[in-house]
C-alpha cells in the first residue's frame, strides 16, 4: 500500500478511506476507497470487475492478518461533459461484528449536483483471504466478497452530497440503534454538510 511515482500500489487520493473496529476493539478494518493499480483499473461507467480491498487488522497482534476482494459497483452517471471526471468508491465502513460490514459505496460523475450512494452489506465468512496475492490482475480472486444492497439514497427523493461517515447514535426510543450518515462538503461553498439520520432496524 506503498505510494509510488509508477503505476503500482494505490491511486492518488485512492487509499485508505474506511476505518472499523469490532471484537471490542480488538480488530480493525481499513477499506480502500479504489483499486490498486496492480488489482485492475479504476470503476468507470462500464459494469465490469473493479476491486477495492478490506483489510483486517489484529489489534493485540499489532498485524494485518487478512485481506478481502470487494467487488466496487460501477461509476451510476454519466458526466458532463463526457471527458469529466468520475469515481465510485468505498468512502467509509462500520462493523456489524467481527463478521459482517456495513459499506458505503459514494459515486460521482462531473456535472451532476446530487451524487449516487448506496450502503451494503459484507460477510466475510466464506470470502477469500488474498493478504498473499499480490495482483488480481495476475491472479485473479476465486471467492470474494458477497454484497447485499441494505439502502440506496436516491429513495429519498433529494439531492445527495458527498456522503463518507457512518457511525452508530445513540439509541432510539423503540430499542433499536440509531444510525448517522455525514458529508464531507470538503470545504466548497457550492456543496452541503448534510447529515441523515436513520432507525438502523438493529437492537
Amino acid at each position: 500500500f506503498a505510494m509510488s511515482a509508477s503505476e503500482t500500489g494505490p491511486r492518488r487520493n485512492g487509499v485508505f478511506e474506511g476505518l472499523a473496529f469490532a471484537s471490542n476493539y480488538k480488530t480493525l478494518f481499513v477499506s480502500t476507497e479504489e483499486p490498486l493499480y496492480q488489482d485492475g483499473e479504476k470503476a468507470g461507467l462500464e459494469k465490469k470487475s473493479y476491486w477495492c480491498r478490506i483489510i483486517q487488522y489484529d489489534l493485540q497482534r499489532k498485524e494485518a492478518v487478512a485481506q478481502y476482494a470487494y467487488p466496487l459497483d460501477a461509476v451510476a452517471q454519466k458526466p458532463s461533459p463526457e471527458s469529466g471526471y468520475v469515481v465510485n468508491g468505498i468512502s467509509s465502513i462500520i462493523a456489524l461484528d467481527d463478521k459482517r460490514l456495513l459499506v458505503l459505496e459514494r459515486s460521482f460523475s462531473t456535472g451532476n449536483i446530487s451524487l449516487e450512494v448506496k450502503v451494503y452489506m459484507v460477510n466475510l465468512t466464506g470470502a477469500e483471504n488474498i493478504q498473499n496475492n499480490r495482483s488480481l490482475l495476475q491472479n485473479p480472486v476465486k471467492k470474494p466478497l458477497a454484497k447485499k444492497l441494505i439502502f440506496n439514497f436516491n429513495s429519498l427523493k433529494t439531492m445527495i452530497d458527498n456522503l463518507e461517515g457512518i457511525c452508530f447514535g445513540p439509541r432510539l426510543p423503540n430499542g433499536n440503534r440509531s444510525l448517522l450518515v455525514i458529508a464531507d462538503n470538503n470545504f466548497n461553498p457550492l456543496q452541503q454538510t448534510q447529515l441523515f439520520l436513520f432507525d438502523s432496524g438493529i437492537k
